[in-house]
């Protein structure tokens, strides 16, 4: 009898993005309908990661997933797995990327398409603790008049918390949004074979994730990259228990390079590298020859 092998979980980014990738349209459409509420027509999914600015000297982006809907909506779906204190920044900074990226030089401003964020993060965010829901939706309004009109409606943000899923799963088990944070966060568990029973796109993801998890290099990448995750929510306990912000740095960044050390150690692919550690090319060459 073959044995059971545990599934990887899609949380972790490399796994994500080899499970939503172009060929998977289909469950990408049930899972951004799910966080969005909207029905989607059309899906086209991209392969590229990277947000490369116009200048040399700008911070490279990667995103986790890039799709295109519809009439020309870009939806950018991300995963942030350790609380940095930044999300807000850094998702407002990717969401500037792909926005003002439609547009070349000449262009007029009645040319850009709206842009949304699915934000998925597994960590309470501070400024929605007393919210119950398990997503929130953000955009930019007016509020002076107490009207909440509406400016534009090409900003739409979506944060999707993790921690509380479980007990909106126990108050709502047909919650398609939440089936799907359950199936993300941990498909090996006993709760995805009854959503399975019932949620025809996420029994097709679960299909899909078995192939991809006998991938012993990609097995190998996310078990790195998870590793590198808990190495870096330690390190950043340990350093906020001290209150020492210099440790916080020093910690997540020798966290990173051991990561990527043994990644070079295991002939690991440089492009495997960069989306496991977020390192630059130069950086990874700097370690490999530094060994």
């Amino acid at each position: 009898m073959e044995e059971k092998i545990t599934l990887l979980k899609p949380k972790i980014d490399v796994v994500f993005h080899a499970l939503f990738r172009p060929g998977n349209e289909k469950i990408t459409k049930a899972m951004i309908e799910a966080a969005t509420k909207e029905k989607i027509e059309s899906i086209n999914l991209e392969n590229n990661q990277y947000l490369v600015g116009k200048y040399p000297e700008e911070k490279l982006g990667i995103v986790d997933l890039k799709a295109t809907l519809n009439n020309g909506t870009i939806c950018d779906i991300e995963i942030q797995l350790a609380d940095n204190k930044d999300t807000a920044e850094r998702f407002l900074y990717y969401w500037s990327r792909i926005y003002t990226s439609q547009l070349v030089k000449g262009d007029k401003y009645t040319k850009l398409n709206k842009v949304i964020g699915i934000i998925i993060i597994d960590y309470p965010l501070e400024k929605t603790k007393e919210i119950k829901q398990l997503s929130t939706k953000w955009k930019i309004r007016e509020v002076t008049t107490g009207k909440e009109i509406e400016l534009t409606d090409v900003l739409e943000l979506y944060i999707i918390e993790l921690p509380k899923v479980r007990e909106i799963i126990k108050k709502e088990p047909k919650n398609k949004l939440a089936q799907w944070v359950m199936f993300l966060n941990n498909p090996n568990e006993r709760e995805v074979t009854r959503i399975m029973e019932e949620n025809e796109e996420i029994k097709e993801a679960m299909g899909e994730l078995e192939e991809i998890s006998k991938d012993e290099q990609l097995r190998r990448i996310a078990e790195l990259k998870e590793k590198a995750i808990r190495d870096e929510q330690n390190g950043l306990w340990h350093a906020r228990e001290d209150g020492i912000k210099e440790g916080i740095e020093q910690g997540i960044e020798q966290g990173i390079k051991k990561v990527a050390k043994k990644m070079i150690e295991l002939n690991i692919p440089m492009e495997d590298i960069i989306n496991a550690t977020e390192l630059t090319e130069k950086q990874i060459l700097e370690i490999k020859n530094s060994k």
